[in-house]
């Protein structure tokens, strides 16, 4: 299951980018949609990668945001595939994007999910770590 659509991906990018990204013609004029359908598909199956430790897929009614980062991945992974003006800007989009998902799939972070898909409970208590004894202290440190 895609997380995003074609049309999702042409309202949110310039349509001159898609055009030169999903024709091999210069002279193309339109958008052709297998390409953008392609790197939807493949962008939804990097998010589930995330997801699915934490959630039971597919997500009967995914949150939003996953549709912004799928169109995120997905115009990373088609401008890679060309050398156009802005791959640095689709870069960064692409690592904020896995980034968020990292956190996602850690527990830091929630989709906010219905109790369809619930997200797992919280941790009723903090462990805490007690690290080695300090070598060196204010008064080891006199004179210094």
């Amino acid at each position: 299951m895609s997380y995003a659509t074609a049309q999702d991906m042409i309202n949110r990018y310039p349509n001159r980018d898609l055009v030169q990204l999903t024709n091999e013609d210069p002279t193309a004029t339109t958008i052709n949609d297998t390409p953008i359908t392609q790197a939807l598909a493949d962008a939804s199956a990097e998010i589930d990668g995330y997801l699915d430790g934490r959630f039971t897929l597919p997500l009967t009614d995914p949150p939003a945001v996953l549709n912004r980062l799928t169109t995120d991945i997905a115009m990373y992974r088609m401008q890679s595939l060309r050398p156009l003006h802005d791959l640095e800007d689709a870069r960064q989009r692409y690592e904020d994007a896995v980034a968020m998902l990292a956190k996602v799939a850690a527990g830091d972070l929630t989709l906010g999910l219905s109790a369809d898909n619930q997200e797992p409970p919280l941790a009723g208590s903090v462990e805490t770590v007690q690290g080695p004894d300090r070598v060196f202290d204010r008064d080891k440190l006199k004179g210094y």
